[in-house]
C-alpha cells in the first residue's frame, strides 16, 4: 500500500509539472505589407467606416504576423484566440513555456488571463404588465409617436447563450421576421445553433437580455424593449459552468468579429474583475482604471477608433463591502456603462456598482430601472441607443453618447452612483435637432450654513432622492427625504461640498459654502 501512496503522489507531482494555464503572448510589431483591408472588413464595416469617416486602413486592423504563430507552433505553444485590435494571441502553456516564449525576441509580453467573466445578473422576474417601467422611465412612447424601433439598425449581443429564445413570446417578432442574422459561439467554434440548443444552465441569461432590448408580444401587447425593429448578432462568451477562469479572449474575439460584420451598437452584460479561485489572480480596484484589463483595452479601441457604441453592463458588486466598484469593462472612458435605479424615486439599487473615485471621469455613465441586475437595465438602454441611430443615422458613436448623457434626468449634476440618471427620450430626440439645448429643469443653489429650506408648492408630499457628494462626482450619502406640504429641508452631511435634488422632472444642485 505506502508503494502505491508513493507511485501516485509522483504521478502527481509529475502532472503538477506539466500543469497548463492561459496566457496572453502580445507582440512587439505586425508585418504590414501584404495587409488589404477588403479581406478582413465586410462591404457593410467598409460602407460605415467611410460614411462616418473612420480610416479604412487601421493598424489595429492588421492581423497577427504569421511567422511569430509559426514559432510558436514549432515550440508547442498553439494559439487559441488571436486579436488583431491588441496584436495578441492566447495560448494554454506552462509556466516553463511562458518563461521560455517571454524571452524571444518578437514578444514584448507574456502575462497570464487571470480573471472571471460573469453575467451580471440576479434572478430573472420580468413580468411587466403592458410596458415595462424601464420603458416607462425613459419615455417610450416619445419614440413610439416617432415611430422609432431600432430599424436598419444591427445589435450585436454578447453574452452567455440564448438557449430558446425562439419559443420567448417576447422574442416570436424576431424569428418571425427572421432578425437573427448571424450567430458564433467563441467557446465552441463546433457549435452553430446558440438557442434551440444549450452549452451550461447560464444559456438562458442572453434570451433575457434580448427581451429587454427587443421584447414585444403582439397578443397581450406587452412590450419590454424598444429596439424591436433591430437585427441582431449573438455571440457567446461565457462558459456558465466555469466561474474560475477567465474568458477574455472569447469576448474579445467576438468584439473583433463583430467589427468585421460592420455592427455599429454591442450590448454586453459580461463583468471582469473578481470572484477567481486562487484570490491572488483577483483584480484590484485600482487597476480598474480605464487601462488595464485588456477586454477594456479592446472596448476603447471599438468606441475611439473603430465607431462602435457600446453599452456595458456597470456590474452587481454595489452591495459588497470588499469591491462595490465597477467591473471591466465599464470602466473603458468611451463605453456607456449602465447602473441600475429603483422604480419610483429613481435612487441606485443597492447592488448596482458604483464609479471609483479614482477614475478621471464618471461612470457609471447613465442609469435605469433593474430589479434583477444590470445585466437587464444595459440591453435596456441599448434598444434606447438603437432608436436613436435610426433617428439620426449621420451621428456618429460619440455625438450619440453625448446626447443620451444630456438627455438624462440629472444632467449635468451627474454622480458615481446612478452617473447622469435616466435617459429621456422627448429630451434626446430633441437635442437631435439642436445639441446646445438646454432644459430649465436644472437649476443651482449656493447656501450658507448647515441646513436649507425648498418649497415646491406643486404638492403636498413627495419622494425625493438626495445625493450628497463630495466633490463634482463622488457620493458619500444617498439620502431619501420627502416634501411635506410642498416644503423639504435639507441639512448638509459632514464633508459634502455638493447635494444634488432630483425631484419629479427637476434636479436641484446645492452648493454648501
Amino acid at each position: 500500500m505506502n508503494k502505491i501512496i508513493l507511485v501516485l503522489l509522483f504521478i502527481l507531482n509529475l502532472n503538477s509539472g506539466f500543469a497548463q494555464d492561459k496566457y496572453w503572448i502580445t507582440f512587439k510589431d505586425k508585418e504590414t505589407t501584404s495587409y488589404q483591408y477588403k479581406e478582413y472588413l465586410s462591404e457593410e464595416a467598409i460602407k460605415n467606416r467611410t460614411h462616418f469617416e473612420i480610416p479604412l486602413y487601421q493598424y489595429s486592423d492588421v492581423p497577427v504576423n504569421a511567422t511569430y504563430l509559426k514559432v510558436l507552433s514549432d515550440r508547442g505553444v498553439e494559439p487559441i484566440f488571436s486579436s488583431r485590435w491588441l496584436n495578441a494571441v492566447s495560448a494554454f502553456m506552462t509556466k516553463e513555456q511562458a518563461m521560455e516564449i517571454e524571452k524571444m525576441e518578437f514578444v514584448s509580453e507574456v502575462s497570464p488571463i487571470d480573471g472571471n467573466l460573469i453575467t451580471t445578473s440576479c434572478a430573472v422576474l420580468v413580468n411587466p404588465a403592458y410596458v415595462h417601467i424601464a420603458m416607462k422611465q425613459m419615455q417610450i412612447n416619445s419614440f413610439i409617436e416617432d415611430s422609432l424601433t431600432g430599424k436598419g439598425i444591427v445589435v450585436g449581443v454578447i453574452d452567455a447563450g440564448f438557449y430558446e429564445a425562439q419559443i420567448d413570446k417576447m422574442l416570436k417578432h424576431i424569428f418571425d421576421e427572421n432578425k437573427i442574422i448571424g450567430q458564433k459561439d467563441f467557446l465552441a467554434p463546433e457549435r452553430e445553433d446558440l438557442i434551440t440548443s444549450k452549452a451550461t444552465n447560464a444559456d438562458y441569461h442572453g434570451r433575457r437580455v434580448l427581451d429587454m432590448i427587443a421584447g414585444y408580444n403582439a397578443v397581450t401587447r406587452e412590450l419590454t424593449g424598444m429596439a424591436t425593429g433591430s437585427k441582431f448578432y449573438l455571440a457567446r462568451t461565457e462558459d456558465g459552468d466555469r466561474e474560475f477562469r477567465g474568458e477574455e479572449d472569447t469576448w474579445i474575439a467576438a468584439m473583433e468579429w463583430m467589427d468585421s460584420k460592420g455592427v455599429r451598437l454591442i450590448s454586453t452584460s459580461l463583468g471582469y474583475a473578481i470572484k477567481m479561485d486562487d484570490p491572488t489572480d483577483n483584480y484590484t480596484q485600482e487597476e480598474m482604471n480605464g487601462k488595464t484589463a485588456r477586454i477594456t483595452k479592446a472596448a476603447q479601441i471599438a468606441t475611439e477608433e473603430k465607431g462602435i457604441f457600446v453599452v456595458v453592463s456597470a456590474g452587481n458588486e454595489g452591495s459588497n463591502p470588499g469591491w462595490q466598484i465597477i467591473s471591466a469593462p465599464a470602466d473603458a472612458k468611451g463605453v456607456l456603462s449602465i447602473g441600475a435605479t429603483k422604480s419610483g424615486s429613481c435612487e441606485r439599487i443597492e447592488y448596482s456598482s458604483i464609479g471609483p473615485e479614482f477614475l478621471p471621469y464618471m461612470k457609471p455613465n447613465v442609469s435605469c430601472y433593474s430589479p434583477d441586475g444590470t445585466s437587464f437595465s444595459a440591453p435596456a438602454v441599448a434598444g434606447f441607443v438603437a432608436c436613436l441611430m435610426q433617428r439620426a443615422p449621420n451621428l456618429n458613436n460619440v455625438k450619440i453618447k453625448e446626447i443620451i448623457e444630456k438627455s438624462s434626468h440629472l444632467y449635468p449634476y451627474g454622480n458615481n452612483y446612478i452617473g447622469y440618471g435616466i435617459p429621456k427620450a422627448s429630451r434626446a430626440l430633441k437635442l437631435i435637432s439642436n445639441p446646445s439645448l438646454t432644459f430649465s429643469t436644472a437649476s443651482v443653489k449656493e447656501v450658507k450654513g448647515k441646513s436649507t429650506l425648498i418649497k415646491y408648492d406643486k404638492v403636498k408630499k413627495q419622494e425625493v432622492v438626495l445625493f450628497h457628494k463630495k466633490s463634482e462626482f463622488i457620493v458619500i450619502d444617498q439620502e431619501i427625504a420627502f416634501f411635506k406640504k410642498g416644503k423639504l429641508k435639507i441639512r448638509k452631511p459632514a464633508n459634502a461640498i455638493r447635494t444634488t435634488v432630483s425631484y419629479m422632472d427637476n434636479v436641484l444642485e446645492i452648493f454648501w459654502k
